[in-house]
């Protein structure tokens, strides 16, 4: 098969992608990936085949804040993805759900995926004709490029399912709706993305459109929420990109290590010495709450998350990049942010973490499971202080508790089909959801 995988330009969304990319080439398929040129030398890094389409999205300097249209609303369009993730029953009104997709697919969707990406992937896909489209869960031109192309499409979830939970608020609540009260932007926005390349909008596949024919989904069974859509389970496999390993990291420690990481979103996102974005803690705060405690903190940050500090503690070590595959097996324990892609590598590898959680997406639900079931902590904002750190890491260090059940859940995860045991049940899929080819 020819199989294309989309995302937008944002790293730790490509990374999430890598390994079943690489289990469908081993597999003996052709595999390109496709996205923004701000991606293309991080995927050609990874031995797969870029393919750019559309302008750079310039997200750094768009979450930062960098853009004059982005300043007067407080933050990038990527910021306001948080109300997809609202779970209230009592918030969730026909008024709020229409009000995220209008603005999502106005602004949101249109601009991690623009109208440039799209065209250059469908006039990619219409050349190359893929059998199928893989797509990122918020890269909706995979799914209109498929569409067109006539591919099988599956979108890979990246945490929880968000998306297709308001969604399928959405069409509830819009059916309830009066007759001549039925606003549907989703289907307006997708009638016109597809009218620009001729095709007709089928409202009965506007939600294959949204979620893809199938999904694939990376989360642990216990952290997913109670849906209905066809889910295909597959292994987290830690991809942490192209690295050199020091020889340090496989030597034993003489002292518990714990690794600070604020993941590849913290470094290139938040930018500066923040350890959230609005938040007044920083990077020094955190090495000066831990300065005298008996462990080798191994702090992976870059020269400008470590800008406050005057200097590093001794009992630190501060590395400009490390992969966590690599690390956290010599780790007794973690502080981190809670992104999907660090907290895939931690449940990987068993280590007790605590989650000073970012202010997006799932990181803060994420980390209270992981804390209800007993493999870690969550220390919010609004409690953070010198004495909570310390308290939450000295528990991690001496209950063995925190260890078994890391432990366990590691074991858990190997239950699930690897990317490479998941390939042959893609190729039946994409078989089955394959339209009729196009002609031309």
């Amino acid at each position: 098969m020819r199989v294309l995988f989309t995302v937008f330009a944002a790293k730790p969304h490509f990374y999430n992608l890598v390994p079943l990319a690489w289990a469908m080439r081993a597999a003996g398929h052709e595999v390109c990936v496709a996205s923004q040129p701000d991606l293309t030398e991080t995927i050609a890094a990874t031995g797969l085949t870029a393919v750019p389409v559309g302008e750079e999205l310039h997200m750094v300097r768009a979450f930062q804040g960098g853009d004059d249209e982005d300043a007067d609303d407080g933050g990038a369009p990527w910021q306001r993805l948080t109300g997809l993730a609202e779970l209230d029953p009592a918030k969730l009104t026909w008024n709020y759900v229409l009000g995220v997709f209008t603005v999502g697919c106005s602004m949101e969707y249109e601009y991690l995926a623009g109208q440039s990406m799209t065209d250059d992937l469908v006039e990619f896909a219409l050349g190359w004709r893929p059998d199928l489209v893989v797509w990122d869960a918020l890269t909706f031109a995979g799914g209109i490029a498929a569409t067109v192309s006539g591919a099988a499409h599956a979108r890979v979830l990246f945490g929880q399912d968000y998306v297709y939970r308001m969604y399928r608020d959405y069409l509830d609540l819009l059916a309830a709706q009066p007759a001549d009260r039925r606003d549907d932007p989703v289907s307006d926005w997708l009638t016109g993305r597809l009218g620009r390349y001729g095709h007709e909008f089928d409202p009965d596949r506007a939600l294959e459109l949204m979620t893809g024919q199938w999904t694939v989904d990376p989360t642990p069974p216990w952290m997913q929420l109670p849906l209905d859509l066809p889910y295909q389970p597959v292994r987290y496999v830690p991809f942490n990109g192209p690295s050199t390993v020091p020889d340090w990291v496989h030597e034993p420690p003489s002292r518990p290590r714990v690794c600070l990481s604020l993941g590849v979103s913290g470094r290139e996102l938040f930018g500066g010495d923040q350890v959230s974005s609005g938040d007044l803690v920083t990077v020094a705060d955190l090495l000066e709450a831990l300065a005298d405690f008996d462990i080798e903190l191994i702090a992976t940050l870059n020269a400008e998350q470590l800008a406050s500090v005057s200097a590093l503690p001794d009992n630190v070590r501060a590395v400009d990049f490390i992969p966590l595959n690599e690390l956290l097996p010599s780790c007794s324990a973690i502080i981190h942010h809670g992104g999907f892609g660090t907290t895939g590598n931690v449940l990987a590898h068993g280590v007790p973490n605590i989650v000073i959680p970012a202010p997006w997406w799932d990181a803060a639900r994420l980390a209270g499971l992981l804390e209800d079931r007993g493999a870690g902590l969550l220390l919010d904002h609004a409690e953070l202080s010198r004495d909570t750190l310390r308290d939450k890491l000295s528990r991690l260090l001496t209950e063995p508790s925190y260890r078994d059940t890391a432990e366990v859940v590691r074991a858990e995860l190997d239950l699930a089909p690897s990317p490479h045991q998941l390939v042959p049940r893609l190729e039946r899929l994409s078989e089955r959801h394959r339209p009729a080819p196009v002609a031309g």
